[in-house]
């Protein structure tokens, strides 16, 4: 490994610290722990945690032995969380944020130091029930509902998952049609007037041979974030329905899957500020809350359909997932972020009386449609050498439209009254591919070596259209013969690891890795692909007999031409900039405990230390995160059980970059999420209450015209729960 003295002075400096915080977390966990599990032994010498059994590496393996930094959620864990969306099950995760901003679509992921650049790629695959989501849009689609299982990995895993996988992948999967007739249905009702009903049924077409499974969710809210006007602006109404059919034959195993959703959401729901010094207050004289005049809406329909097919012969089986996503959305809003009578905005003109201009608006579309697929031939688990060979494609369109101008003073219908300034249609194509195989060798019966190793290219291009007809294509350089712009990127990834059991409760491993993201357009603007070399030490233990899981890691991470998203005061108003070359260090620790009949504690400290070369602290990568959970259930009756269950995260601080060349910090914040419900073989009613204490955040913080837009986060919401299955 060669890093300069510079990088490598910082590396000691933050992998000592690292190393102090998770023995320190360490010892304090096994302080906690310790005493109750000795007398949970005493009691209860059975007694162990449920094994979980993950998919990671494409092949079905318990999650102890895989040596990788994941974190697993099971249905259990997602029923008793109240998960239902992506952002639940990150905030559950050490090392891993997430923000929202003004729509969306638009999800500022961040995994270990590596983020999200708007219009570009997600810095992590997300996989449903093994076909990979087409975009960033694709990822945050609304409401989880019938998972079965939950795996987030850390670290790159484009050997395996391909070129967005460069900070990690995450993993959904969802319940399989089962050969008996089941049924199940939620409902619950929250502050904002929030109706959720979600349901399924699933049973057998021809037994053991045609499942079924049909499951449809819908919801309602006025929304929690209020205007000054007291009108709710992130209102929601969505409505959900997906099938799953399996053909399950000797050898042969079809599954298909077909989903829609059409969505109305409140959006472009900012608040404006006048001070960068107020980023960090909420509710008071000098930020009293978003105002209005403009109550800004999103509309998304999205269709899914994938074919998995599973051939099993004498020397593997054969795989092939093929996906199919359409995407259309569309957004109406304010750009004045204000009420009129009110002040001129990005250069338009807004309000005063007499004034012929109402407001500013913005109108942005983004229809994406992608075609994935992925064939690979893996060998049998169960011999000393494993194998697997996969090639994938992938086709995408991106229509984009920009369209900014001003609301023209009168009566009658907003749209008839609109006057445009600037508007950008574009439409974006990647074409992509990739090539891998992966070997797992045990060189001993206690040394396993991992080699694996893929190639990836995207071919992709960009052309600006004058109007919405997408017939005349825009010089974007000047020159009448240039109307697109391509490029194209690829890249080898290869992964090498060891691991060594030395009991078969205590496992360690150290692994080097690249990972690679494809650049992209962002509106005629071409943003350069990014790579990373990363350098991990990671242990996996089983303690206790059986009823403690302890894992932790520690990384290194050279990151080159680091993709940054920043809000600037022009069209497009969203720039992607390169940092050339930063450095992270870091560490993550994860505990689960069963302390006791019915009780059990979890948590997980992350620690990232993102630094740009000569420039220090990386914007949108919280410090460290710290999450502690106690779940506890116990019977009242012959027939009724309680349940409570507690969730704990403290997030470090972070910078965000307002587009004016100024950083900006956010807090730490301390969240806590609590459930309480009565459950019996077939029913459970129970309460629940998120963000308990109301602590509030900037998700998103820029400089727009003369003032500062700040994307906010949710209140606390609360409400009851009621579930019946069958």
């Amino acid at each position: 490994m060669s890093i300069n003295n510079q990088t490598q002075k910082g590396a000691y400096t933050m992998l000592n610290k690292t190393v102090q915080g998770l023995i320190a977390s360490t010892a304090l966990s096994m302080t906690l722990i310790a005493p109750n599990v000795t007398a949970a032994q005493e009691s209860a010498d059975t007694m162990v945690l449920d094994e979980i059994v993950v998919t990671s590496r494409k092949r079905e393996e318990n999650l102890q032995a895989v040596p990788d930094s994941v974190t697993a959620f099971s249905a259990a864990t997602i029923e008793d969380a109240g998960i239902d969306t992506v952002e639940d099950f990150i905030n559950l995760t050490p090392n891993i944020n997430i923000r929202e901003t003004f729509r969306a679509g638009v999800t500022f992921l961040t995994i270990r130091g590596i983020t999200t650049g708007q219009q570009g790629w997600a810095p992590v695959t997300y996989v449903v029930d093994g076909v990979q989501a087409g975009s960033l849009d694709a990822i945050n689609q609304g409401a989880l509902t019938d998972v079965e299982r939950i795996e987030v990995l850390k670290g790159p895993q484009g050997a395996l998952y391909g070129a967005g996988a460069i900070a990690g992948a995450i993993n959904v999967v969802t319940k399989k049609p089962t050969n008996d007739m089941e049924y199940s249905a939620k409902a619950s009702y929250g502050n904002g007037n929030d109706v959720k009903l979600s349901g399924a049924v699933s049973g057998p077409i021809v037994e053991d041979k045609v499942l079924f499974r049909i499951g449809g969710y819908y919801r309602n809210t006025d929304g929690l974030i209020e205007s000054t006007d007291g009108v709710g602006l992130d209102f929601e109404e969505q409505a959900s329905i997906k099938g799953r059919l399996i053909f399950d034959f000797d050898n042969l195993t079809i599954d298909l899957r077909g989903s829609y959703s059409d969505i109305t959401a409140g959006a472009a729901d900012q608040e404006l500020v006048s001070s960068a010094d107020l980023i960090d207050e909420f509710d008071t004289a000098a930020a009293p809350g978003p105002a209005r005049g403009i109550v800004g809406e999103e509309n998304r329909d999205m269709t899914e359909f994938s074919a998995k097919i599973d051939w099993e012969t004498e020397l593997g089986t054969l795989t092939s997932v093929t996906g199919y996503s359409d995407i259309n959305q569309n957004l109406f809003g304010s750009t004045s972020f204000d009420k009129p009578p009110a002040f001129s905005i990005l250069g338009f003109p807004v309000g005063g009386v007499g004034d012929p201009f109402a407001d500013g608006y913005q109108y942005l579309e983004d229809n994406i449609e992608s075609f994935t697929q992925d064939v690979r031939f893996t060998s049998d688990s169960d011999q000393r050498l494993r194998w697997m060979v996969g090639a994938s494609y992938l086709d995408r369109q991106i229509v984009n439209v920009l369209d900014i101008g001003a609301v023209l003073a009168g009566g009658g219908d907003i749209q008839d009254n609109l006057l445009s300034f600037a508007y950008m249609p574009d439409v974006r194509n990647d074409e992509a591919w990739g090539v891998y195989g992966q070997v797992n060798y045990d060189i001993t019966e206690k040394l396993e070596l991992t080699a694996a190793l893929r190639y990836d290219k995207d071919s992709f291009d960009t052309t600006r259209y004058s109007d919405a007809t997408l017939e005349t294509p825009v010089s974007l350089s000047g020159d009448p013969a240039d109307l697109t712009q391509e490029a194209t990127n690829d890249k080898w990834q290869p992964k090498v690891q060891l691991a060594y059991s030395w009991t078969d409760d205590i496992m360690t491993y150290v692994t080097y890795a690249e990972g690679f993201r494809f650049g992209f357009y962002n509106t005629g603007n071409l943003t350069a692909p990014e790579s990373t070399k990363n350098y991990e030490v990671g242990f996996k233990t089983t303690l206790a007999g059986g009823r403690v899981r302890l894992n932790g890691a520690i990384f290194h991470i050279d990151y080159s031409n680091q993709q940054l998203t920043t809000v600037i005061n022009t069209p497009p108003f969203r720039q992607t900039t390169n940092i050339p070359e930063s450095n992270i260090n870091g560490g993550e620790l994860e505990f689960v405990a069963l302390v006791a009949e019915g009780l059990e504690l979890s948590g997980g400290l992350g620690i990232t230390d993102a630094k740009i070369k000569d420039a220090g602290r990386s914007p949108g990568t919280p410090d460290y995160s710290v999450n502690l959970s106690a779940s506890y259930s116990r019977p009242i009756t012959d027939k009724w059980d309680v349940n409570a269950r507690v969730d704990y995260r403290r997030q470090g601080s972070y910078l965000i970059l307002d587009g004016t060349g100024t950083t900006n910090e956010v807090g730490e914040k301390d969240y806590v999420n609590v459930r309480l419900k009565f459950q019996t073989d077939n029913w459970s009613i129970g309460a629940f209450a998120d963000n308990l204490f109301d602590e509030r955040q900037a998700e998103d913080f820029g400089f727009v015209g003369t003032g500062y837009v700040r994307s906010n986060s949710l209140p606390r919401s609360y409400g009851v729960e009621l579930t019946a299955s069958f």
